[in-house]
């Protein structure tokens, strides 16, 4: 199993607590059974100096470092595909179905019907849909954009991360729409689709796999998915299905026009089929 590390900022840092950090990198395993008695006692220290340092450490207190630990012991990537292994050894596939099933199930009972259809509303009488999926997320825009492209929608794919952002969100405006995907934690990125907004008068659709979070509140739809346990390893099957649905509503509420668009893809594949075969 891979070792938890933590990086703490010596430089800045008094003799004394350069030794209580020392002491916490050394006993990392050990620090959530420890109150700041059982640190001071081993590091030969006061308990006021032990209280002091977790501000230059960077952290409230004792208490929230052990948090952070327990969140990078439950969420590293590698720890996260050592669970699943060691669940699937005996039949992956199997195993990996059966996980799905349930997060589709728990999807099922999350997202909201009515949340479902002001989607849908809202993505077809938008003059533009903005589309932001930074991550592994990116394949879920592509897929929308993919199927939405098909039936005369167009989907205009936004920067994963950075200044690159604003290119889009510049051209924004309350005839449109910004859909983005917001698991685990609020972005920077999602901070400022969220806050120009209410400037720019667009709407937004959040699909997400938080059931608590500030950006709920903050959007004007969310579509509420499962990708399975905070120390599992994510699945994309449900927000996938959640894409595709989207995708097949807008088409049949689009009616004809949409049918008349894959009427000409079907007949342009015939007609060039020669020159683009499968």
């Amino acid at each position: 199993m891979d070792k938890l590390h933590v990086d703490f900022p010596f430089d800045r840092m008094s003799k004394s607590q350069q030794k209580i950090a020392d002491f916490i990198v050394k006993s990392l395993e050990r620090i959530p059974f420890y109150n700041e008695e059982d640190i001071a006692a081993k590091v030969g220290v006061s308990i006021a100096t032990v209280s002091r340092f977790w501000k230059t450490a960077g952290y409230d207190n004792l208490k929230s470092f052990k948090k952070h630990l327990q969140e990078m012991s439950q969420s590293t990537p590698a720890r996260k595909m050592q669970q699943v292994l060691k669940k699937t050894e005996q039949d992956p596939a199997r195993q990996m179905i059966a996980a799905a099933l349930v997060n589709l199930d728990e999807t099922e009972q999350r997202i909201s019907r009515q949340q479902f259809q002001q989607a849908v509303e809202a993505l077809d009488a938008a003059e533009r849909i903005y589309v932001h999926a930074p991550g592994s997320t990116s394949c879920l825009s592509e897929l929308l954009r993919f199927r939405l492209n098909r039936i005369g929608i167009q989907v205009r794919m936004m920067a994963g991360s950075g200044h690159e952002l604003l290119e889009s969100l510049v051209h924004a405006g309350p005839q449109d729409v910004v859909l983005f995907f917001g698991f685990v934690s609020r972005s920077p990125e999602a901070t400022v689709i969220l806050n120009q907004a209410a400037e720019a008068g667009y709407r937004t659709i959040l699909i997400t796999d938080l059931l608590v979070s500030d950006m709920i509140d903050e959007s004007d739809i969310v579509l509420q998915v499962d990708r399975g346990d905070a120390d599992a390893f994510h699945s994309l099957v449900a927000p996938m299905v959640i894409v595709d649905s989207l995708a097949v509503s807008l088409a049949g509420r689009r009616g004809e026009p949409a049918m008349d668009k894959l009427k000409k893809l079907h007949s342009l594949r015939k007609q060039y089929a020669s020159l683009l075969p499968k």
